[in-house]
């Protein structure tokens, strides 16, 4: 009997892929964390940098809405790539996109494992400083064996705390409104220059990271040609408008005139939740924060294991690594793989030099994987819709405006990351993980005949 080697078609609704979206962006997480690193360049101009960089992903989402009308596969942006472009070169930024994958993981790990401690301190808890060990197995282990359960289980989750995540910082937002007023100057450039509400508008581009992984979804999806293309720009939309009023609350919650001491704090969401809504407000936040990075921790087991899924099924990965648990349907041996990796990746290079050192690098290393398969993807709808005859001048100044976007994010990033020896690393392990494919390629020697 033939066995059957198929993912769970047919069985992912429109609100799971927008769960998918929304999970892999971690909108608590970002909005209590990582918008941090904006307000370091934009300072009270913070909002104006997140609505610019919200339009740029919604250009970005929509992209993503054009592609997944012409191809649906669990390969995601490799089969995007693949598509328009060859599996040779699939092959290589599939490659990058694994490792995007596989060190989000990590940081996001880490994001718990680090954040954390420095959220219970806000809240006059004292830890230890080997916590960090016991919150990454944990997040590790919740994140694969939900994804390895089935892909409706894991959604189904990633959707009800997802919504939870939106909606208390939505309402601590509004909370913050009611004693402190929108401020409408900090939507132009009263604070900050125009460079640098560019410079963080980059760093909020990557704040999105994770609402592209939709694209996975492709042949467990109902109609996967509606759902993926509106799925990923619904979710993009649902994060961007959380980004918008949490920025806007937070700049005014915190003082305009005193943004200098927001970003040199670890979580200053959580000191804003305490704040404004007390003790009780500050513990659901930081429960938040955890909740944030165990959804997210599902979204990108679910989003590497399909990647990598599709790329042994089509030869250029181990031929082991094609296959679907009988039950579960779901690509257990791929999530396994992902979860021995980014687990022992984590523990051993966070012993060696710290986590908070393996936060930064692997920061790096996620970053450049990211913007370089986003960047391709864009090239490759061109010719995709070349094949299909529908490109058309809206498409190439579409391709045009946000690979000028990712240029300059990528510019951005260099020039306003501090080189030491944890971002070296960090550079470092993206090419040699990229070398190591070069020669994975020649040793194996998979020869893929192109599209």
């Amino acid at each position: 009997m033939k066995e059957n080697k198929e993912l769970a078609k047919g069985t992912v609704s429109f609100r799971e892929v927008v769960a998918q979206g929304i999970g892999g962006a971690a909108p608590a997480m970002a909005s209590l964390v990582t918008l941090t690193g904006a307000a370091a360049y934009a300072y009270a101009s913070l909002p104006l940098a997140v609505i610019i960089a919200t339009l740029g992903v919604l250009l970005d989402a929509t992209r993503l809405s054009i592609t997944s009308r012409y191809v649906q596969s669990a390969g995601g942006i490799y089969a995007f790539i693949s598509a328009g472009l060859g599996r040779t070169i699939g092959y290589f930024i599939g490659w990058a996109y694994v490792l995007y994958t596989l060190t989000a993981l990590v940081f996001i790990y880490l994001s718990v494992g680090v954040f954390l401690p420095g959220a219970l301190q806000a809240l006059g808890v004292s830890t230890p400083s080997w916590l960090w060990i016991p919150l990454v197995i944990i997040v590790a282990l919740f994140g694969g064996v939900l994804s390895y359960l089935g892909v409706r289980p894991s959604l189904r989750f990633t959707l009800t705390m997802s919504i939870l995540e939106i909606v208390f910082i939505l309402a601590t937002s509004f909370l913050i409104f009611t004693k402190v007023p929108p401020d409408p100057t900090t939507f132009t450039f009263k604070y900050a220059s125009p460079f640098n509400v560019g410079v963080g508008m980059a760093f909020i581009f990557l704040a999105f990271a994770g609402y592209e992984t939709t694209s996975v979804l492709g042949e467990e999806a109902k109609d996967p040609k509606n759902t993926i293309s509106k799925g990923v720009f619904t979710a993009a939309l649902l994060v961007g408008i959380t980004y918008l009023v949490a920025s806007e609350a937070f700049v005014v919650g915190w003082g305009v005139n005193n943004m200098s001491s927001f970003f040199t704090e670890l979580v200053p969401g959580i000191i804003l939740g305490v704040k404004y809504g007390g003790i009780a407000l500050g513990i659901i936040l930081t429960i938040l924060l955890i909740n944030s990075g165990l959804t997210d921790s599902v979204t990108f087991f679910n989003t590497v294991s399909r990647v990598v899924f599709a790329m042994a099924r089509d030869g250029v990965l181990d031929k082991r690594l094609y296959d679907i648990h009988e039950t579960n349907k779901t690509p257990h041996k791929a999530i396994l793989f992902s979860f021995i990796f980014s687990l022992a990746y984590t523990l051993i290079f966070s012993l060696i030099i710290g986590p908070e050192n393996v936060f930064l690098s692997v920061g790096i290393t996620t970053t450049f994987g990211f913007l370089i398969a986003l960047f391709t993807a864009n090239i490759s709808l061109l010719f995709i819709l070349m094949k299909n005859n529908s490109l058309s001048i809206w498409n190439i100044l579409l391709t045009i405006a946000i690979n000028s976007i990712l240029l300059f994010v990528v510019f951005a990033n260099i020039v306003t990351t501090s080189v030491n020896v944890y971002v070296l690393i960090g550079v470092v392990s993206f090419i040699v993980w990229m070398i190591a494919g070069a020669i994975y390629r020649v040793v194996t020697n998979k020869k893929v005949t192109e599209i």
